[in-house]
Order: structure tokens, then sequence, then C-alpha cells
């Protein structure tokens, strides 16, 4: 009797389990979600700068003694500061511009040389997918959105229709 009773309970557990929403964002983050994919690569860079701000106040930004080709505008400066704050998190997400032509296997090959935090590469600089993913990522990183999520998101913007390639995101 106790062997049915454990199976019934654990029933009941994987049932709760299931029917939970698998996001972690509640809808008003959701809905924030949505907005920073519609709104304007100006917009974007502000609310990213501004985040950049929140998280990393009075950061040293000089210290890291970023190439000149950082500085090519303002979106390009702020993802190279999400780059060298968060390489982790570029490094879980596939870079949708055809970049993986020139061997890059994540978003970090574009900002970093052989895809390892050290050596900056300027491939990013003059590719708005690049910057724009990594806008997005730390913007909705953020905002409270899972790993995953951020995955699902950049897919759903840049091709939705094409697969993530193997090993960027672990299921």
């Amino acid at each position: 009797m106790k062997s049915s009773s454990f199976f019934t309970i654990a029933l009941i557990a994987i049932l709760v389990c299931l029917s939970v929403s698998v996001s972690a964002m509640d809808k008003k983050q959701e809905m924030e979600f949505h907005r920073l994919s519609t709104m304007s690569l100006d917009d974007l860079t502000d609310h990213a700068k501004a985040a950049l701000q929140k998280k990393y106040p009075g950061e040293k930004w000089q210290n890291y003694h970023f190439p000149d080709f950082v500085f090519a505008n303002e979106s390009v400066e702020t993802a190279y500061r999400i780059a060298v704050k968060r390489p982790e998190l570029l490094a879980k997400i596939h870079c949708y511009c055809p970049c993986g032509e020139a061997g890059h296997k994540n978003l970090l090959y574009c900002y970093f040389k052989d895809g390892k935090a050290g050596v900056l590469d300027k491939h990013a600089s003059f590719c708005l997918t690049c910057y724009t993913e990594a806008l997005l990522a730390f913007s909705w990183a953020e905002l409270g959105a899972t790993d995953q999520e951020i995955v699902d998101g950049i897919r759903k913007k840049y091709m939705p229709e094409r697969p993530i390639p193997e090993g960027i995101m672990s299921p």
C-alpha cells in the first residue's frame, strides 16, 4: 500500500510540475521581452547601455584598453562591453550572420579570437547581426530570461525555420 501511495504522490507532483509554465518570466517580463525584440537599434542600444550601467556601476571601461574598432558606433561599443563582461552568455548563442563560414561556432567567436575571452576580434564591429544579438541577449538576461529563452528568442528573431546547431545550447 505504501508503494502505491508513493507512486500516486509522485504522479501528482509530476503533473503539477508539467502544468507550471516553463518560462522563468511572468507576463509583464514576457511583454518586455517581446518589446525589446522589436525595438529600433538606437533604442535597444540605449536600453542595453543603461542595463550595463546598472549592473556594473562605476565600471572603468578605459581599463579594458579597447582597440579603435570597438568605437565604430555606440551600438558596437556597448556590445563589446557586454562581450567582456558576459562572455559565457555569448558562448551559448548561435550567430545568425554568415560567420559560420569563417569557422565561428557561436556568438563569442564574433567578439574574441578563437571564441575565447581575451584577444578581441573585429568581426562584430562591422556586423549588425552580431552586435544586435549581443544587445538583445544581455537585455533579455537582465530581464530575467533563461538561457534557453534567450536562445529561442534570438532564433525566432533571425531564423525561425532554421534549427540551432548541436552543441550551442544543451537541453
